[in-house]
């Protein structure tokens, strides 16, 4: 009985370990699916509001030591569909490996135009997304995007 209970104690933690290891679906606090109001109220926390063109904004970032800008895109609902971020030149750099476990993306591209690419299940919410890190280096990203899958455009129009 007890070698039956450290199997099923392992099974147990490796899944959540697998699991832990998925890109989560949010970044700096702004959550895929998350409202405008709650959105745009954690923005005006990080941020200073730059530019709106076609449902997308961009957001400057005030204090962020790793990321410059944010950008994000709203569904039909007004709900968060995708975000951005833009790694900051002079900042503390990100490695693809802080984004998620890279065994678990497809990589594609290669010296000066390098793209891990997940795709994730957020049980929470319900939906699935793709995690995107893209970068001109071999160890540290340039941009991180996630985007729900399915979630149509605020811009697209109904049925």
């Amino acid at each position: 009985m007890g070698r039956a209970t450290l199997l099923a104690f392992l099974a147990v933690s490796l899944t959540a370990l697998a699991i832990g290891q998925q890109p989560a679906p949010q970044i700096l606090g702004l959550r895929l699916g998350m409202s405008y109001h709650r959105a745009h109220a954690r923005l005006t926390k990080i941020g200073e509001f730059k530019t709106e063109d076609e449902g997308q904004q961009v957001w400057t970032l005030s204090h962020d030591k790793h990321y410059q800008y944010v950008i994000l895109g709203f569904d039909r609902d007004r709900t968060v569909r995708y975000i951005t971020v833009v790694a900051r030149p002079d900042g503390q750099p990100v490695h693809y490996a802080d984004v998620g476990d890279l065994a678990g993306a497809m990589r594609s591209g290669g010296e000066g135009n390098l793209r891990y690419t997940w795709k994730a299940n957020d049980r929470k919410g319900r939906f699935e997304y793709l995690a995107i890190a893209k970068g001109k280096d071999q160890l540290f990203l340039n941009r991180y995007a996630i985007k729900r899958l399915g979630a149509a455009n605020e811009n697209d129009e109904g049925d």
